[in-house]
């Protein structure tokens, strides 16, 4: 909270240094993309803009992807999609500091503007960090510090950019699993609570709120005839990262093994106590992720949460049956839920092959497991 403290100020005073400036023509104006980091904030990289005008000795960073921590009910806004966040600025030499720090490669683009364009621009950012406008309802995948920074560019100039970049034919999934694949966990938590709209193809414009689409959409760029940006510049070259993950780590082989080896002990090990226990542990575990899924895709503004056809297996119904598991005989209406989530779950498969990757590979497993453990909780004598 701190460093978000420290940060207002320090925007506060620039801000107020820049008011009223305006830029010589030696002023450059770059987009600077950040290369992903460790962190799960950090997997998609980062934005900003730079504005550099060294006869009036100004070197600062605007900055679209701050929050603040002491903003109140900040886990509940956070968990909603509806955590406000604002721009910041700082000088260049900080940001660049911070990313030499967490190795994270920084690269810049210079646009190529007019005085009148530059000014603009900076005009623009300026206005943006008021107090009354520097904040905003973030969004993922349609309002981020990329999208911010490319649309402020745009609104600087008085006529349209071609992008020239080549349609894929890409969806949601497959852009944000480009960043995925090294963190095969993040990738299944994060198709498991996303809802099966991230299917929908996205138009390449909409692929740059992702801040490496947005550098390659500027490579690409033309306005006015002339190419947009300079290439591309390396400010700052991090060490080579290891992202190879042991395949004997990621969940679609812990959950197939895991499931296996429960499904083989139940069998050879006829214990009711043994079953009551790993029973409660999954329908707890599946009901707590289908309470996740119904409150992410019913009361949040989250992009692409619902529908989400995880909800098949992972069902916030099954916590009420959590108390029924150590009974003498299951009630009749458990016995009735329980035949009717194993229809469900006989319902998961085939939408599983149709829908991927809105159920994920390593899930089935799971589901298969539940098929189980619903069949003998039904069966088993007391």
């Amino acid at each position: 909270m701190k460093k978000i403290i420290f940060l207002f100020i320090i925007s506060s005073l620039i801000s107020i240094k820049g008011i009223g400036l305006t830029l010589s023509p030696e002023t450059e104006v770059s987009i600077l993309t950040c290369a992903p980091g460790n962190e799960l904030y950090s997997l998609f990289g980062h934005t900003a803009i730079r504005i550099n005008d060294p006869r009036h000795q100004i070197d600062r960073v605007y900055n679209y992807g701050t929050f603040d921590f002491s903003t109140p009910h900040f886990y509940l806004k956070y968990a909603r999609g509806l955590l406000p966040y604002q721009l910041t600025v700082q000088k260049f030499s900080h940001f660049i500091y911070n990313y030499q720090l967490e190795e994270r490669t920084v690269y810049a683009q210079t646009i190529r503007l007019d005085s009148l364009e530059k000014q603009r621009i900076f005009d623009l950012l300026e206005e943006n960090l008021l107090p009354q406008n520097r904040y905003y309802l973030y969004n993922f995948l349609f309002d981020n510090c990329t999208t911010r920074s490319r649309d402020i560019l745009l609104k600087s100039l008085p006529d349209s950019v071609a992008w020239n970049m080549p349609d894929v034919n890409k969806n949601f999934w497959n852009l944000l699993d480009e960043y995925l694949q090294a963190s095969p966990w993040v990738q299944w938590g994060i198709h498991t609570i996303l809802g099966q709209r991230g299917n929908r193809t996205a138009t390449t414009f909409q692929y740059m709120f992702l801040p490496d689409y947005l550098m390659y959409g500027l490579k690409n760029a033309r306005y006015d005839g002339q190419l947009l940006a300079e290439p591309a510049e390396v400010l700052y070259q991090a060490p080579e990262m290891n992202l190879s993950n042991s395949w004997y780590g990621t969940p679609l082989f812990v959950f197939a093994l895991g499931c296996l080896l429960l499904i083989l002990l139940l069998q050879y090990v006829k214990s009711r106590s043994l079953l009551n226990v790993i029973s409660l542990i999954f329908l707890l575990f599946t009901g707590i992720v289908g309470v996740l899924i119904v409150f992410l895709g019913g009361f949040t503004a989250h992009p692409i949460t619902a529908p989400n056809w995880n909800i098949l297996w992972a069902n916030p119904l099954n916590l009420f049956v959590i108390p029924f598991i150590f009974r003498k005989a299951l009630p009749l209406f458990i016995r009735k839920y329980l035949k009717f989530y194993l229809a469900i779950l006989a319902i998961a498969i085939p939408v599983w092959a149709i829908a991927q990757p809105a159920v994920p590979m390593a899930s089935i497993s799971l589901i298969i497991l539940m098929i189980y453990l619903c069949f003998r909780l039904r069966n088993e004598k007391r």
